[in-house]
């Protein structure tokens, strides 16, 4: 009986999962074959057998599914780096952007980015500094919600929302600040990022 190689196995696996990573769905076993060079019966031999150690999902032909691809299926990448003053309209703070997945159960459905904030204008609401907050990315925002705003394409802050027909409030949750209030014509530098959805904190 032919002794199977351990390290054959974990390229196998590497290779589907960054061809997943790259195309959104497994590779054919030829496509296996030229990835690890070696015979496609060899690959087809090895598959079998990682479904039969509970390592993979695999129906004989192109559908392979490995642990990372399910969780990879349940969750959602986002960019995560960047700092946002809850305070005065400021420059972006550039910082390492990274990113990072997390589950879809835990932030719904959406595109979406994590950024640190910076201040204490949104204590209020449970925004506090250094705190993480996940903004739903999209260019509209209902009255009274937390939006991450850019303003004339260089200043940013996270604040409430409060439209009106003549201006547009940025509202802080600090009984001590004063809102920031955007009049006129001034109003078309302003634009709308993202509303807050979720606040991750230390509790350290």
């Amino acid at each position: 009986m032919r002794r199977k190689n351990d390290e054959l196995y974990g390229r196998i696996i590497e290779y589907v999962n960054g061809y997943f990573e790259q195309t959104g769905h497994s590779p054919s076993t030829r496509e296996i074959e030229q990835g690890v060079s070696v015979p496609r019966p060899t690959v087809q031999r090895y598959l079998k057998s990682l479904q039969e150690r509970g390592e993979i999902e695999y129906d004989g032909h192109r559908g392979i599914v490995t642990e990372y691809m399910r969780e990879v299926r349940n969750s959602t990448r986002m960019q995560m780096g960047n700092t946002i003053p809850c305070g005065p309209l400021d420059e972006v703070s550039d910082a390492a952007l990274e990113y990072i997945r997390m589950p879809t159960a835990l932030t719904g459905n959406g595109d979406f980015f994590l950024l640190r904030a910076k201040g204490e204008s949104m204590i209020n609401a449970g925004i506090d500094d250094d705190d993480l907050v996940l903004i739903r990315r999209q260019e509209t925002a209902r009255e009274g919600q937390i939006v991450a705003f850019l303003y004339d394409s260089a200043a940013t802050t996270l604040k409430r929302y409060e439209p009106s027909d003549e201006s547009i409030t940025l509202r802080p949750e600090n009984d001590e600040m004063a809102p920031i209030v955007i009049h006129g014509n001034d109003r078309a530098n302003l634009r709308i990022q993202g509303v807050a959805t979720m606040v991750i904190k230390s509790l350290e």
